[in-house]
């Protein structure tokens, strides 16, 4: 009897430890970490640069931080340096459209 009873315990332990994973990884919206670089794939056709802003930047913060700022190109693009090394998703060709575009639309 002893032994039986710790089998039937053993089962629904890992049952229940079965359950607990598969509940935490999947139903939920949950964040996902973002790779270090970026791919290069991810450079969309004609990509439009406002939307490439509200895709990439907002992810962590609002446009009004973007917006509010006034900085030169190259202070643009060390900003946006700073952002893909805080783990922003930017191949070297978004980050120079987004530099063109952010220094004619927010100069200093």
């Amino acid at each position: 009897m002893g032994k039986r009873l710790f089998v039937t315990f053993a089962i629904a332990f890992l049952a229940l430890l079965l359950v607990s994973f598969f509940a935490a990884c999947g139903g939920s919206k949950q964040a996902t970490m973002i790779p270090a670089t970026a791919p290069e794939t991810t450079v969309p056709p004609n990509p439009d640069s406002q939307g490439l802003l509200q895709a990439r930047c907002t992810q962590c913060h609002d446009l009004g931080r973007v917006e509010s700022a006034r900085k030169t190109a190259e202070e643009w693009k060390a900003t946006i340096e700073r952002m893909v090394g805080k783990g922003a998703q930017l191949n070297q060709t978004e980050q120079e459209l987004l530099i063109r575009y952010l220094a004619e639309k927010h100069p200093k």
